[in-house]
């Protein structure tokens, strides 16, 4: 017993002193996400594009635990996971990209409820994946 307790202190010394050279680390700070995905990460896309009804979130029972006035297109009762992670990156709530009015500048959302890595998921009623990928390169080609 001695034994095991002498060895979960050793350890603990050993985590604390290789964590110190940690503390004096500026922080990072993140400018801007780009969000590929399928409904798990999909902001409201499909709203914005020629599709079924059963490929939207843009109704009732989708978004209204009270955090979106109304169905924004988050296949979620309110947000999804990327809205979690841009709040922890201290950015606003990325935008979708077909949405006319959305400010880009802290970065933008492709993901499309259905869209799957290959090209026949879901095909004609959402965007690919690969199509989504293409004009992100097209845009940073662009700029």
């Amino acid at each position: 017993m001695a034994r095991l307790n002498l060895f979960y202190l050793f350890v603990t010394l050993l985590l604390s002193i290789s964590l110190r050279p940690c503390y004096g680390l500026p922080e990072k700070t993140t400018s801007a996400l780009f969000i590929f995905g399928d409904s798990t990460a999909d902001p409201g896309n499909n709203n914005y594009i020629n599709t079924t009804a059963g490929m939207r979130a843009d109704w009732k029972p989708y978004g209204q635990n009270g955090f979106f006035e109304a169905p924004t297109g988050r296949f979620s009762d309110g947000r999804v996971f990327v809205d979690f992670i841009a709040e922890y990156a201290k950015l606003p709530i990325i935008p979708p990209f077909y949405q006319p009015s959305a400010d880009l500048t802290n970065g933008v959302n492709f993901a499309s409820g259905g869209a799957g890595v290959l090209p026949q998921t879901n095909q004609g009623l959402v965007r690919k994946l690969i199509s989504n990928i293409l004009i992100y390169s097209l845009v940073m080609f662009k700029n």
